[in-house]
């Protein structure tokens, strides 16, 4: 499964990118993983299971990656210069 493009037979919560940018606009201040899924659930007002964690987790991926966050004493926030 392509999870950067969109086809009718995706949800939006299956789509990296668009994932990844309310993910990343959910952390305002420092989350442990747990809760920032609790909150990413709560806000889409969909339920945590197996497929959006795995989601989740390819976004948080995808984040690091191109440096937007970073990870210090198991907990995430945005990189600050």
């Amino acid at each position: 499964m392509d999870y950067f493009t969109i086809s009718k037979y995706q949800t939006i919560e299956e789509n990296i990118p668009y994932s990844s940018m309310i993910l990343y606009n959910i952390l305002d201040k420092e989350m442990h993983i747990d809760e920032l899924f609790t909150e990413y659930t709560r806000l889409n007002n969909i339920t945590l299971n197996l497929n959006v964690e795995r989601v989740l987790l390819l976004c948080l991926t995808f984040l690091y990656s191109i440096g937007k966050i970073e990870l210090t004493n198991k907990y995430i926030k945005r990189y600050e210069l």
